[in-house]
């Protein structure tokens, strides 16, 4: 796991209301360290300090302080090789509140965002270790919902999630991702925005302009390369949707990350 960005006690105003309905790309721990209300795709949760939400890549939420400063802990990290697998066989629920015990956790975020803005000799082994320390301490505390209902269609339709974000260069289409299911569209589009608040089709959409937006930024891919890696062999029409998207051309948008 790598680091993108990390921060520490970070307080906010009484009125924060902070709404990402395409989230952000890369996952997330987001620990409350305050009351807040914290909005995960279709789900609202009311929590209070030392509660943590692991996130997934480009969950629609919001976060919004409750009648008080709102403060959190918080790293944005990316998934390396069979990163993916670790947290899942772990067993850890994404996008849903975890109480923790102990301030252990936000301990290790200081030190993740101290490293994350230092130059220091083996600082992705750093990161990467000091990740696990996170993960494993979060499954050390995290309680399985018993009541939650999980069926075949949600492994499978995570599943999909996966590799939609895993791979947004690749062709997807409903009527193709429903058949592999064995589902109709109607039926394989209500249950994808049941479970994501978030239709499929936007969900494709997202993944690919949250890749475009992140290669735009940090590399120095030429603009029809960034293109043909979120799946478009027609930079025009990337660069129509892009703006659309963003708001900005794709040349607009590098120069105003530099």
């Amino acid at each position: 796991m790598r680091i993108n960005m990390a921060g520490w006690h970070w307080k906010h105003p009484a009125d924060l209301s902070i709404v990402r309905p395409d989230g952000v790309h890369g996952m997330q721990v987001i620990l409350v360290q305050s009351r807040g209300r914290i909005v995960m795709g279709g789900n609202e949760y009311t929590v209070g300090a030392n509660t943590v939400f692991v996130v997934d890549t480009c969950v629609p939420h919001e976060i919004h302080a409750d009648g008080e400063e709102y403060m959190d802990d918080w790293v944005r990290f990316e998934l390396e090789d069979n990163d993916k697998q670790f947290i899942e066989e772990l067993g850890i629920e994404f996008n849903a509140p975890i109480q923790l015990d102990s301030d252990i956790v936000s301990r290790l975020i200081s030190v993740c965002a101290d490293v994350a803005s230092a130059e220091a000799p083996c600082r992705e082994e750093t990161e990467r270790a000091l990740m696990n320390a996170v993960i494993y301490q979060i499954k050390r505390c995290y309680v399985p919902n018993t009541k939650a209902v999980r069926t075949h269609y949600d492994i499978e339709l995570d599943s999909i999630r996966r590799q939609i974000y895993s791979s947004p260069a690749t062709d997807w289409t409903i009527p193709l991702i429903a058949e592999k299911l064995s589902l109709s569209v109607a039926h394989f589009q209500r249950l994808y925005k049941q479970r994501y608040g978030i239709s499929c089709t936007k969900d494709i959409l997202t993944s690919r302009m949250e890749l475009a937006k992140q290669l735009l930024s940090s590399t120095d891919l030429s603009a029809a390369e960034v293109a043909d890696k979120c799946g478009y062999s027609d930079y025009s029409h990337f660069s129509r949707v892009f703006q659309k998207y963003a708001c900005v051309s794709p040349a607009k948008f590098r120069k105003d990350k530099q």
